[in-house]
């Protein structure tokens, strides 16, 4: 049997010049961002914010090297799985290149007897792993037969990589006098209240899970990465470490929990806007750093492939 592999995520600008069609995309789904206006509003309106945000945040991607390298980190994970389950696999993007559409063009040229799709995002949201399998039918139904991991964020091996990489950055550090923050991508609140969104419990599952390897020590998890006039998930990561030092830590070891490689979030919100935040509050913030090419993670993704392949074999 031909078979083939898809990651795909939401993607993000490798370069300063796809800022601005980045965000016109991103603000142009509705199902990501409803403003609230009538549906034929959404595209003139994101056209309106993607003008005005993308000079804004054109420095935030100069100060870590003029682009992101989501994209680039993606393609090497990419490499690794195929190298070592020997199975074609493909990247998409929803909102920068390789945009899925076109990248589905490829594949139906592939011919694949079955594809796999996986989301780089271990917790399931309608808006981020839902939005990307919302895609993948949209542009291969009917066309490819294909099998999808909705959510992995239990995932043994994906848990394993989180406690690996948080070990050690708690070195020499006392439970006492430290908490270890669990930085989520924020949503918009109406996913939790009207869409019934699984995002925040699978947020909390993979958290507990974590810290089953720190007994002793304190935990919070917070939002981060707010975008556009909509109310989203609180609390934010700035508000939390306020909180922290109000209850008395001297250490903060922040771990971004819904992310699995290096990109604008990490490098610059987290690396650069918070951490001179906690700076001027006087804590010492350790921030993990995400090894997008451990063998762990990349394991974590293979466990899951051979699940959506375990199932396959028993359906015949």
């Amino acid at each position: 049997m031909k078979e083939a592999i898809l990651l795909t995520y939401m993607g993000a600008p490798s370069s300063l010049s796809e800022i601005r069609p980045f965000l016109y995309r991103l603000f142009s789904d509705r199902d990501l961002i409803n403003f609230g206006v009538p549906a034929f509003f959404q595209k003139p309106l994101a056209f309106l914010i993607s003008l005005f945000r993308a000079p804004k945040v054109k420095p935030q991607y100069e100060a870590i090297g003029g682009g992101s390298p989501l994209v680039k980190y993606t393609y090497e994970q990419a490499e690794l799985i195929e190298r070592k389950t020997g199975i074609k696999t493909f990247v998409g993007m929803l909102y920068s290149s390789p945009l899925l559409k076109e990248v589905s063009e490829e594949i139906v040229n592939y011919s694949p007897d079955l594809l796999y799709v996986i989301t780089l995002y271990p917790q399931f949201s309608l808006g981020t792993a839902g939005a990307c399998l919302r895609d993948v039918e949209k542009f291969l139904k009917g066309r490819v037969p294909y099998k999808a991991v909705k959510s992995w964020c239990r995932n043994p091996l994906y848990i394993r990589w989180i406690q690996e990489s948080i070990r050690g950055e708690l070195s020499g550090l006392s439970p006492s006098d430290t908490a270890i923050l669990f930085s989520a991508h924020s949503l918009p609140e109406y996913f939790i209240k009207e869409k019934k969104d699984p995002y925040v419990k699978e947020v909390e599952d993979t958290v507990k899970l974590s810290m089953e390897a720190f007994p002793g020590f304190p935990f919070r998890i917070s939002y981060q990465s707010k975008v556009g006039p909509i109310k989203w998930l609180e609390p934010s990561t700035e508000e939390m470490l306020y909180k922290l030092k109000e209850e008395g830590f001297k250490n903060v070891v922040v771990f971004p929990v819904s992310f699995v490689s290096e990109h604008i979030e990490t490098l610059y919100e987290l690396d650069v806007e918070y951490a001179k935040v906690a700076k001027e509050l006087g804590l010492n913030y350790r921030r993990v750093k995400l090894n997008h090419l451990s063998p762990l993670l990349i394991d974590a993704v293979v466990l899951e492939l051979d699940k959506l392949r375990n199932n396959v074999s028993k359906a015949f």
